[in-house]
Parts: structure tokens; C-alpha cells; sequence
């Protein structure tokens, strides 16, 4: 008997090829986007070390003051402005992106005074087309006084921390120096001249420059440093919240936070707002809008979170497993109870406008 021969026409085998070719770019593209944080790391030669937290809220936190403002305000631009008119001795700046030269105007009117400014900048910029860190080198290029790197010797995937310190005092804020952060985004600002806050976030910035070997010990009990013990710290306190969670944030894409707020949801007072992001359409579909909502009145950058009325977080971080356990990133917890009252005010009011 003769064997039947399997044939197959050229027209079917070409829509065969199209549509393996279509799934094989589909599996690759995901991979993409799930892998991203191995594909960019910049230094394989250096881990970074994740030490476990053994802090005390109740003992250690100290009750620091000073000032917080929000943003967009055009009153508030004065008192941003008279951060660098009070620098006399030195600037440190740590942050993700500077793109107006007005901003780098601010720092090469300092060293006009003679002031020396160092930076540590990313120079590898999610999803940007132009290097904004070239730009910055190539603009104080013949500023001997103006020092400028890279996180590369960090072994972090990106340095997306949002701090300055100069001599007398410190500014942590949610924002990057850009033109959007400064005109039309939501965003956090905390200035304070706590004397250990500010020593500490002296050592936290020499260290990250030479990569000697940040330790948890090193830092003052207010401050969280990504990925030393990010992780560790939002999730106890996110757990062990016993009345509210209040959550303004850019967006939430970690999974575990996204379990442990799921878990609370029914157990505590839960308000969060997200930026408008298709993402985070989806975590308000899921808690829905007595829970989550998306600010529509502003760009909502800002990274802020408040747990029992008690303790207020401010920091550069988003909700993220890359900004948990691979940047750098400097969060600061607050007690005052001014600062929480006034937090709670602005929220509410951006809790009426989102939608």
C-alpha cells in the first residue's frame, strides 16, 4: 500500500511562518518588559547587599520639623529658590534627571559664587531618546567646580533619588528637575536642617560617589535607603497598619504591596491616588473608587504615604519591585503632627477632584 503524502500549499505554510513569527515576538516582547531591570543592569561586578531591618517605630524614629510644601504653587517657587541662595559652603545633588537649563542655571550661579556642586545623576534614562546626562556634562563642561557621575560604580539600576544637601540643611522631594515637575505635576517637597538627617545624608552621597559600602547602621533611623531595606520597612509598615493607609503615589505595580493592600482593604481605611496611567486604571477597577482613584486635576509624581495618622513617608520612590530592590532611592518617615494635618488636608482636596 502505497504511504499518503502530507502536502501543504504555499499559501498556508506562508500564513504558518506569519503567525509563528507573530508569537515569537509577542513571547520575546514580554520577556522585554519583564526582564528590563537584568537587561540594564550597568555593572554585573557589583551586588548590592539587602540587609533585614530590626528598627523600632515606637523608639527610633525621631520627631524632626521644618517644611513641606506642595506643588504646583507659584508661591512656593520663592522659597525653592532661596534653598540656593543660602548655600555658602557646598551643594550635593542626587537625582534622576535634570532637562531645563533654568535648572542647571540655579547650580552654575553657585559656582559663579565659587561653590563647589557635585551630582550623581542617571545616565541611563527609562525609555528617554535624548541623554539627558550628556546634556548636563556637555553644559557645565568647563565648570571645574561642577563635578558630575554616574551610578554605574553603584551596581544599582538606576539612581531615581530626588535629594540635596548643602551645609545648613536638606531638601527630599518626589520631584526631578524638569519642566514638567515645575509646572503642571503634583509633587511633595521637605526641607529641614536637622543636623543628623543632614550628616547622615552627607555620608549616604560620599559613599555613593566612591561606592565604599553603604551599611543600614550608617543611616539616620528616619531615613530608608533602596535596596538596603526598602522593602522591608513599607511592607511591616503596611502590614501592621491598625486604622488608615493613605497612599498618594505615582502608580503600584509591586505585587506584594499589591497582596498586603488587598489584604487591609478590609480591615482598615484605605484611600489611594494614582496617577492617570492605563495601569493604574486597572488597580481602581479592582478596589474601586471608594478605595483608589486617578487624579485628573494635575500629573500625580508624587510619592507619598501616611499609616495611622502617625507616620508620614516622603520619598522618590514609586510602588515598584525595580524601585524596592534595585535603586537607589531615599525615602524620610515623619511624625510631626503639623506636616500630618497638612498632608491630609491636600490629600482630601485631591481626593475630591479625581475622578
Amino acid at each position: 500500500m502505497r504511504k499518503k503524502s502530507f502536502k501543504i500549499s504555499k499559501k498556508k505554510l506562508k500564513l504558518i511562518i506569519g503567525w509563528i513569527v507573530i508569537v515569537i515576538s509577542l513571547i520575546f516582547w514580554v520577556v522585554d518588559i519583564q526582564l528590563w531591570p537584568a537587561y540594564t543592569a550597568k555593572n554585573d561586578n557589583n551586588t548590592i547587599k539587602k540587609e533585614v531591618w530590626s528598627g523600632n517605630f515606637e523608639t527610633d524614629i525621631h520627631n524632626i520639623t521644618w517644611e513641606m510644601f506642595i506643588w504646583p504653587d507659584k508661591q512656593v517657587w520663592q522659597k525653592y529658590l532661596q534653598y540656593f541662595v543660602n548655600t555658602d559652603d557646598f551643594l550635593y545633588l542626587q537625582n534622576y534627571e535634570i532637562t531645563q537649563n533654568s535648572r542647571k542655571e540655579q547650580f552654575q550661579n553657585l559656582t559663579e559664587r565659587n561653590i563647589p556642586v557635585k551630582m550623581i545623576l542617571e545616565n541611563k534614562i527609562y525609555a528617554a531618546y535624548t541623554n539627558y546626562f550628556q546634556q548636563v556634562q556637555d553644559y557645565f563642561a568647563e565648570d571645574d567646580l561642577v563635578s558630575i557621575q554616574s551610578d554605574d560604580p553603584m551596581g544599582t539600576i538606576y539612581v531615581h533619588t530626588k535629594m540635596m544637601v548643602n551645609e545648613d540643611g536638606f531638601r527630599i522631594q518626589t520631584a526631578n528637575l524638569t519642566k514638567s515637575s515645575f509646572e503642571s505635576n503634583r509633587e511633595h517637597f521637605y526641607y529641614s536642617t536637622d543636623e543628623g538627617i543632614r550628616q547622615s545624608l552627607v555620608q549616604l552621597f560620599e559613599t555613593d560617589r566612591e561606592w565604599s559600602g553603604l551599611k543600614i547602621s550608617d543611616l539616620h533611623p528616619n531615613l530608608v535607603v533602596c535596596p538596603l531595606n526598602c522593602r522591608a520597612v513599607v511592607e511591616k509598615l503596611l502590614k501592621d497598619a491598625k486604622s488608615s493607609i493613605t497612599i498618594q503615589t505615582q502608580y503600584i505595580m509591586d505585587t506584594q504591596v499589591l497582596a498586603i493592600l488587598r489584604s487591609q482593604s478590609e480591615l482598615v481605611d484605605l484611600k489611594i491616588i494614582l496617577a492617570d496611567t492605563e495601569d493604574n486604571q486597572k488597580v481602581v477597577k479592582y478596589f474601586g473608587k471608594n478605595v483608589a482613584r486617578i487624579l485628573t486635576s494635575n500629573y500625580n509624581h508624587t510619592k507619598m504615604i501616611l499609616i495611622d495618622d502617625k507616620y508620614l513617608l516622603l520619598w522618590s520612590m514609586n510602588l515598584s519591585d525595580n524601585s524596592l530592590d534595585n535603586n537607589r532611592e531615599i525615602w524620610i518617615i515623619l511624625l510631626d503632627s503639623t506636616l500630618i494635618q497638612q498632608f491630609k488636608t491636600d490629600f482630601m482636596k485631591d481626593w475630591n477632584w479625581s475622578a
